[in-house]
């Protein structure tokens, strides 16, 4: 669903109740201010913003985005907020991680977009445990380019591969390996050289890793 159409849905479910869009922010407790300024963005609501405008509304978020509620027992999060779609659609995150020197991860979450899931990722081990983020950078060329999309699940480092992670505050997509000292971050681009974290240390925090990659044309 765009932010369009979320908005169109929200408009016409505003005129069947005899509403107006003021009153709508003032009974969430949302800015209207800041919900206009979504709007004149083309953009969806954060998690916590869509749920209050919903409850208000009386709809649930399966019945406004059209997707039937399968929830999983680990909803996808980045920075502690839940939000649970099902097995074919995932939220995609405004929030770009680097494939550079560091993205500013924000304590909020907005989701921007919802994506069909590819075929080979749908199934109940990663049902509710998938999201998808933008990529910026060139570190993880030339499998991941800047101006990608990335789709990864929520469940912290599992074995070696290309994870999206949050270090000293920023979110990366890095290649990890598990060695004696601790984990090791390389860039797939050797203009990059590696990061070696130590295991106690607490700057480090494994999202989840990348099952899967859409390419910008």
């Amino acid at each position: 669903m765009t932010a369009q159409d979320f908005w169109d849905k929200v408009k016409q479910l505003l005129a069947d109740q005899g509403k107006t869009f003021v009153w709508l922010c003032e009974q969430a407790g949302v800015s209207v201010q800041v919900m206009k300024n979504r709007i004149y963005k083309n953009r969806i609501p954060d998690v916590d913003e869509t749920l209050k405008l919903l409850s208000v509304l009386g709809v649930t978020v399966e019945e406004l985005f059209g997707v039937k509620n399968q929830a999983s027992d680990a909803d996808f999060s980045l920075t502690g907020q839940k939000f649970t779609l099902n097995d074919q659609k995932i939220p995609v995150y405004e929030q770009f991680f680097s494939c550079g020197f560091g993205q500013y991860v924000p304590d909020s979450e907005v989701v921007e977009n919802y994506i069909e899931i590819p075929e080979e990722l749908r199934g109940k081990r990663l049902a509710g445990h998938l999201a998808a983020s933008k990529i910026r950078g060139d570190s993880m060329e030339p499998t991941i380019f800047n101006g990608d999309t990335v789709i990864c699940d929520n469940r912290g480092f599992n074995e070696d591969g290309i994870y999206a992670v949050i270090y000293q505050g920023k979110g990366f997509v890095k290649r990890l390996q598990s060695v004696s000292e601790g984990v090791k971050i390389t860039s797939d681009n050797p203009s990059y050289e590696p990061i070696l974290v130590q295991k106690d240390s607490t700057e480090l925090r494994v999202i989840g890793q990348v099952h899967y990659v859409l390419h910008k044309l």
